[in-house]
């Protein structure tokens, strides 16, 4: 053995490439396979791969690694250590090494039963190292068996021959022999519960460190023993460098029946993004009819990417779709936009509703009826979103949103979930915020749709622009809070269709200071407040008999005070702390008559518990309320003392009047009728409906939410809310709601204050795992006052160790069509997941699901775990 030693250390100095050989047994065993793998059973490759079966894991066993040595005098240089078992022949050309020969250099292992070394026939160095007779390739992660290989010096690649293959993808590391494990954390680390990749090839090479390149080879992540499906090509490369595979001649196999070929496949091996065509999307809707999508991604920078997405809609022609997403040091956002040219189906709808009501009187319709004749058959969207943080103090946000006609998102919205919005934001804001001022600089405006059968929509006051400026300083003299908010803001707004009325347009500047003194004790607060409102309008469109420059100036005081008690009890056997919070707030505001100012934005606020403690019951400040009354109310939570976690929180509370209300958003130049007159009943009630709240914490997984507003003058609820959700671990989630809104559901035509234009709507939604590859989802939604659902959903998903599958359908009720039926949105969505080579079907249902059902959070086809 130690002229073994000697004369092998003789060799090593006199190659090229430096490498030093020992003569020594490795500890680390070794695999050996007695036949081609090409002949291999599953059971054989199996237990070639290292697979171990075990009930316990997801794809019924794992993969036990095999850790090897990295000295660490070889992790920073390019030594070669050669080991054998038994001695050398030397020949003319050559020397041949017998029995388990093992090289190593850092990252990698190859061993062999005999090895035979060659010298350069020029310089007499060795240049390559020709195995035979089972050679094992190890590296991190990976694994390769072949009956024979060489290795090459001068290039530190590897060929081998008539191989098996295994290697981990989206994994972040391998295992290293480490002397300092205990048995038990080896053990464990030897386990692989991350995605593997397997197959077969006639050759393997690898000129570069993490880059396989296999051909006539095949490539599969499901288990050895239950090979679902698999990939088989003319050349396959593996790059994990890039975190890409590359297939040439491909041909996609499930259950050995070949379902698919391409002349190229590219697919990822982690979760870098990389350009090319993604999965193409395919499927059917009643509005677009059969869809075909074949999007491009371009990743062209790391923080820009760009996705265009080609689509064939059978009832529509051909639409182009574009996502450009962006990461700066300072902002983020994306711009996203679609044209669909020639719309063959948009000439169907204008003669529909053309035939419908072309002999209507009603101004609004005529003038929709032009609108829509006037609209072109080219139908197009654009979106763009950005969020801006120049440093601490300035940001900014942009939200501009439009489409091209009335119809565009009741015939191509592709989102089931989504109640159709016919207020568009467009809007862009610069803030300044420091520690006494905020700045806020605002154009804003509404690009409102108007299609026919729907309530008739208002269009909306532009702020062209809108400065805001508040200023607040606490603690300051004598224990006084000084505040400021100043606002100026310029209106303008187009004509809603068929609407005669030129309606007011003009500048409006509030100024409202204030000071405050905050009595805060931990058992009490006492808190009272004097505000000074003045605003200044500069109006032009306005009735001849009222001024163009009214001003309004209004003192404003309140007081909000509460008591704090709690005590300690004992409920269930555990213990919880109860606290006790009653509130009082008086609120004074002397009447203005305000019938001369316009209203630009400002409605009526919607009652609920913390609006009883609010100074002003209009939203906006055209108007301002006059007051002279006192809320009162009460809180109680339930803390549980070992966690702080809050089981419960119940509050009540009206609003008792001292004064009828003469304020009210009826004005001279009102555009809209006005119903809430200064004398009507609401306004002239001594007490405000009575106002609840609940949340309720059964346990970690049952929770209550509810809302309720009682009108105890009709003895009937104006509005109420109630929400049970059930969530676990397991996403088995349950969410029950029912809501009522009087009404909140007013339609054209509809008689005011009448029960039909109540709203009154049930959601079941539910997301259940069946098993534990099987799961399924569902969702409705059902307007009980109009006796037809809103949106259904049900979902059927199987996701695998290696593959998912998943089938979702849907119908969202859309409008009523011409001859006044309802009318439905349908679509489908298949999908299929082969983990590690991409998902197939049409378009990806995620965020929908997200969205339907609330707590949902999916990964299809992305959870790679075997646990």
């Amino acid at each position: 053995m130690f002229n073994e030693k000697i004369i092998l250390m003789l060799i090593a100095f006199i190659c090229v490439f430096p490498f030093n050989v020992k003569a020594k047994s490795s500890d680390v065993p070794g695999h050996s396979i007695t036949a081609p793998p090409v002949t291999l059973s599953a059971s054989e490759v199996a237990a070639a791969l290292g697979w171990v079966s075990s009930h316990e894991n997801r794809c019924g066993g794992y993969y036990l690694e095999e850790p090897f040595a990295d000295s660490k005098e070889l992790a920073n240089t390019n030594l070669i250590h050669i080991t054998s078992n038994q001695g050398m022949l030397f020949a003319q050309h050559g020397t041949s090494i017998g029995q388990r020969v093992t090289i190593t250099r850092f990252g990698q292992q190859i061993i062999a039963n005999k090895a035979y070394l060659y010298r350069d026939p020029v310089s007499g160095k060795l240049s390559t190292i020709e195995l035979s007779d089972d050679v094992t390739l190890r590296e991190p992660n990976s694994l390769v068996i072949a009956k024979s290989g060489q290795f090459d010096l001068k290039t530190k690649g590897q060929t081998l021959r008539d191989i098996l293959y295994r290697t981990a993808i989206y994994a972040n590391h391998g295992l290293h022999f480490n002397p300092t494990y205990r048995p038990e954390d080896l053990e464990k680390a030897r386990k692989i519960t991350q995605l593997n990749a397997w197959g077969r090839a006639a050759e393997f090479k690898q000129n570069e460190s993490q880059i396989y390149e296999f051909r006539d080879a095949s490539y599969s992540t499901c288990p050895p023993v239950a090979k679902v499906w698999e990939v088989k090509a003319s050349h396959i490369k593996l790059n994990k460098n890039i975190g890409r595979g590359a297939a040439r001649n491909a041909r996609v196999y499930v259950k050995g029946i070949p379902i698919f070929y391409t002349p190229y496949l590219n697919f990822p091996l982690d979760n870098r993004r990389q350009t090319g065509f993604l999965t193409p999307t395919i499927g059917t809707s009643s509005r677009t009819g059969a869809y075909l999508g074949v999007p491009f991604y371009w990743n062209m920078a790391p923080n820009y990417d760009s996705t265009t997405t080609p689509a064939y809609l059978s009832k529509r022609g051909l639409q182009i779709s574009e996502l450009f997403r962006y990461l700066t040091p300072t902002s983020q956002g994306n711009i996203a936009g679609s044209v669909l040219p020639n719309d063959s189906a948009f000439a169907e709808l204008q003669s529909s509703y053309q035939a419908k009501y072309q002999t209507s009187t009603d101004s609004y319709i005529q003038a929709e009826l032009r609108r829509l004749q006037n609209a072109t058959d080219t139908r197009s969207a654009f979106s763009w979103q950005d969020e801006t943080r120049l440093n601490e103090s300035w940001s900014g946000n942009i939200d501009y949103n439009r489409v091209s006609d009335d119809y565009y998102l009741i015939d191509l919205n592709n989102n089931l979930n989504e109640v159709t919005q016919n207020q568009l934001l467009q809007q862009a804001q610069l803030n300044y915020q420091s520690q006494y001022w905020k700045l806020i600089g605002r154009v804003q405006g509404y690009q409102t749709l108007h299609p026919l059968d729907q309530t008739v929509v208002q269009n909306q006051y532009t702020r062209l622009p809108q400065l805001i400026l508040d200023g607040e300083y606490p603690n300051g003299y004598d224990g006084f809070d000084y505040f400021i908010s100043n606002e100026v803001t310029h209106f303008d707004i187009t004509n809603t269709p068929g609407s005669n009325t030129i309606a007011p347009i003009g500048n409006r500047l509030n100024i409202q200071p204030g000071i405050s003194l905050p009595l805060n004790r931990p058992y009490f607060y006492f808190t009272p407040r004097l505000q000074f409102a003045f605003t200044q309008y500069d109006l032009q469109h306005i009735t001849p008999t009222n001024p163009h420059h009214p001003s309004r100036a209004l003192p404003i005081f309140d007081i909000h005070s509460g008591l704090f008690f709690d005590r300690d009890i004992h409920l269930f056997n555990s213990a919880y702390r109860q606290t006790f919070e009653p509130q009082v707030y008086y609120t004074y505001v002397p009447y203005r008559n305000q019938e001369n100012i316009p209203v630009f934005d400002t409605t009526v606020n919607t009652l609920t518990y913390d609006e009883l403690f609010i100074y002003n019951r209009f939203s906006g400040l055209d108007r301002i309320g006059d007051a002279n009354q006192i809320s009162y109310g009460v809180t109680s939570q339930l803390i549980d003392q070992q966690s702080g976690y809050t089981k419960l929180r119940a509050g009540i509370g009206q609003i008792f009047y001292f004064i009828d209300r003469k304020v009210t958003l009826c004005g001279t130049d009102s555009v809209i009728p006005c119903t809430n007159l200064p004398n009507s009943p609401e306004n002239n009630f001594n007490k405000s409906p009575l106002s609840g709240v609940l949340t309720y914490h059964l346990n970690p997984e049952w929770s209550l939410i509810g809302n309720a507003i009682w009108d105890v003058e009709d003895n009937q609820f104006n509005n109420q809310s109630i929400t049970l959700h059930y969530q676990t671990e397991s996403q088995k989630i349950i969410n029950l709601g029912y809501s009522f809104l009087r009404n909140g559901d007013f339609q054209q035509g509809d008689i005011p204050n009448n029960s039909a234009s109540n709203l009154s709507q049930t959601d079941l939604s539910f997301a259940w795992p069946i098993s534990r590859d099987w799961s399924t989802i569902a969702k409705w939604t059902q307007n009980w006052n109009r006796h037809h659902f809103q949106n259904l959903l049900y979902g059927l998903q199987y996701d695998s160790c290696c593959w998912a599958v998943r089938f979702v359908t849907g119908r969202t009720f859309t409008n009523l069509s011409p001859n006044n039926t309802y009318q439905y949105n349908t679509q489908f969505f298949i999908q299929f997941a082969l983990k590690g080579l991409g998902n197939y079907g049409n378009a990806d249902p995620s965020q929908l699901l997200s969205n339907s059902i609330s707590g949902y959070q999916t990964n299809f086809g992305q959870d790679y775990t075997n646990d």
